[in-house]
């Protein structure tokens, strides 16, 4: 399957929330060739990603509800148009996000349009919040995504695969873990294989934002997790 036909598929299928996640239409990504909005921070600018593949999915939980992000929606619409413009990452979750790509070396940018390597970000869940920007997220509601996710990861082929949290980490490995922030806090992300490609690692590391920082013990012991990892990728 091609990218562009897992987009496709994306916007064929319908999500049912529960509790606090409920799902709204979301406009924006209709109107777009993206599988996620999170793409067009990261992997919109893949053109050849069918024949060339990524060398990273970083792969979040949920993007939240978007009439709470109005600023990016709009620079995400005008990215939609040809405009030359980029996402605009400045939160401090995101700025969190692009000290640990640091660990893949000193000149990879995450905040520029061509940040060094060939990054592609999406979140598991391919729903938008219409009420809670955050909680109440479950396996089975993200299962609602699951073969798409599966689609995707088949489609553009990364070398490697890194999840933000213990869900979405489970949830892209097929794995039950134990212990996942005390193993973080010693500086060690957990790895299992991608279920339907065994060629591709998977590795789990905390959230990037405040919550998941301090559960890990500070930002020191994050970017151990992250060195780890970008060992591995450049042996």
């Amino acid at each position: 399957m091609k990218y562009n036909e897992v987009v496709f598929k994306a916007k064929q299928s319908h999500r049912e929330g529960l509790g606090k996640v409920l799902f709204q239409e979301c406009d924006t990504w209709r109107s777009g060739d993206q599988i996620n909005l999170w793409t067009y921070w990261q992997g919109y600018q893949l053109k050849d990603v069918d024949e060339k593949g990524v060398d990273i999915l970083l792969v979040g939980q949920d993007w939240g509800n978007p009439t709470n992000n109005k600023k990016v929606i709009e620079r995400i619409k005008s990215i939609q148009r040809g405009e030359n413009v980029f996402y605009e990452a400045s939160s401090p979750t995101d700025r969190k996000m692009a000290i640990m790509f640091k660990a893949f070396g000193e000149n990879i940018d995450i905040m520029n349009v061509d940040p060094g390597l060939r990054l592609f970000f999406t979140n598991y869940s391919l729903g938008y919040r219409g009420c809670s920007e955050t909680g109440g997220m479950t396996k089975s509601i993200m299962k609602q995504d699951e073969d798409l996710f599966n689609d995707l990861v088949l489609a553009i082929r990364p070398k490697i695969i890194i999840c933000l949290g213990k869900i979405t980490y489970e949830m892209a490995t097929r794995t039950v873990t134990k212990g996942f922030v005390k193993q973080l806090r010693e500086g060690i992300p957990f790895k299992a294989a991608f279920p339907l490609d065994e060629s591709i690692p998977v590795y789990g590391v905390a959230h990037c934002g405040a919550r998941g920082c301090r559960n890990v013990g500070g930002e020191n012991n994050m970017k151990k997790a992250w060195i780890k990892i970008a060992e591995e990728f450049n042996a």
